[in-house]
């Protein structure tokens, strides 16, 4: 009895406790936060959060709470929120953070400190910024739609994005390495209010340099091949080009293509005081959209491939011409510069050589697939 005792005792010790559990009926969660540039340098932070209303009878009902709160700080911005509402403020299941342009222009570590200092914070959460005020976004689909949560339709969105290939996912960790490292950039997801069709939209990829948005964009149109460039592609990757001026429809002059599987190369060359890039892009495509046809003749395939080569690396000349004009250097050159040719890199000033050095990009297309319809 006393051995089996002692066996007990011992197998209690080492079994985990739970010291820092949080119930959540003691708690406010908070889904989705947005910060904007306020006066005289302060900071205005908006919040939603969402609270279930239990009805003695029936289905219980949702209410979702949006407070703005302005402060010098973050923190002390999410203090005064919490003087504001019942329970504590908890942004433990934080699914989005919106940033507004205005303040991403300044800087946005500013916002992000606290997020990587406080252990409590997901750092998974979705990151992008807002085309005017964040307030403007987190406000606006909460009075026009009401059956979905304002965290749910962003998240969506941006997954969707992603899954398209039209942004990379960043989340709140994913730049962390990026803000402090010289010599690499990157880019976040941009939403828009239009108010026309009542819906917050993907307005394209925002590039940064440092921890400032630069306030030029890479446009909706142009994304896919933006990522593709950058090495990425999500599940999806669909590029629309005009390859005729022949028909007189305008639709028989456009040709849609999935890629299936691409490759990338970046050859850096750098000698003296001088650096220079060469980007190659292969891309091994699938037609899925093409009303003049006549694919089954090699002559018509060829043709196609060579349109798509000359469209897109001209394409990819107008978008490496926007990451210099921004001093975004998103492909991370300057870093690799460092790494492989430091004494090249100890000569130069990267903030003044990236937007000069030439990059010559090329895209070569080759039709793989067309279909069952001949």
């Amino acid at each position: 009895m006393t051995k089996r005792l002692l066996i007990i005792l011992c197998a209690l010790a080492l079994l985990t406790g739970c010291w820092d559990e949080r119930q959540f009926k003691n708690v406010k969660l908070v889904l989705t936060m947005g910060f904007d540039e306020g006066e005289d340098g302060k900071i205005i932070e908006t919040v939603s959060i969402p609270t279930i209303n239990r009805a003695t009878e029936g289905q219980a009902e949702e209410q979702v709470q949006i407070l703005s709160t302005e402060a010098n700080t973050p923190l002390e911005a999410r203090d005064f929120t919490d003087q504001s509402i019942s329970e504590s403020f908890d942004p433990g299941k934080l699914r989005v953070v919106v940033i507004g342009e205005e303040l991403a222009k300044n800087n946005i570590y500013s916002v992000l400190d606290e997020f990587y200092r406080n252990p409590s914070n997901n750092l998974n959460a979705h990151l992008a910024i807002a085309k005017g005020r964040a307030s403007d976004v987190l406000s606006y689909q909460n009075k026009n739609i009401s059956d979905t949560r304002i965290s749910e339709y962003i998240s969506g969105l941006l997954e969707g994005a992603e899954a398209s290939s039209h942004t990379t996912g960043e989340n709140i960790q994913l730049i962390c390495a990026e803000l402090f490292e010289p010599g690499e950039d990157f880019s976040l997801p941009l939403l828009e209010v239009d108010e026309e069709k009542q819906l917050i939209k993907f307005a394209g990829m925002g590039l940064f340099h440092g921890n400032h948005y630069s306030g030029i964009d890479i446009p909706v149109g142009q994304a896919t091949m933006y990522l593709m460039l950058q090495g990425y592609k999500g599940k999806s990757a669909h590029l629309t080009k005009k390859v005729s001026d022949k028909f007189e429809d305008e639709r028989y002059n456009y040709v849609t293509v999935n890629v299936i599987k691409y490759k990338r190369k970046v050859d850096i060359k750098a000698e003296g005081d001088t650096v220079s890039t060469d980007i190659n892009l292969k891309l091994r495509v699938r037609v899925v959209e093409y009303p003049a046809d006549h694919l089954e003749k090699k002559s018509t395939i060829d043709e196609l491939d060579k349109k798509l080569s000359e469209t897109l690396t001209k394409d990819a000349e107008e978008i490496i011409g926007l990451m210099q004009e921004a001093n975004s250097d998103i492909w991370g050159i300057g870093r690799q510069v460092r790494a492989y040719h430091p004494k090249v890199y100890e000569k130069l000033d990267w903030k003044e050589t990236f937007p000069n050095m030439k990059i010559t990009p090329k895209v070569d297309v080759e039709i793989v697939q067309h279909g069952i319809i001949y």
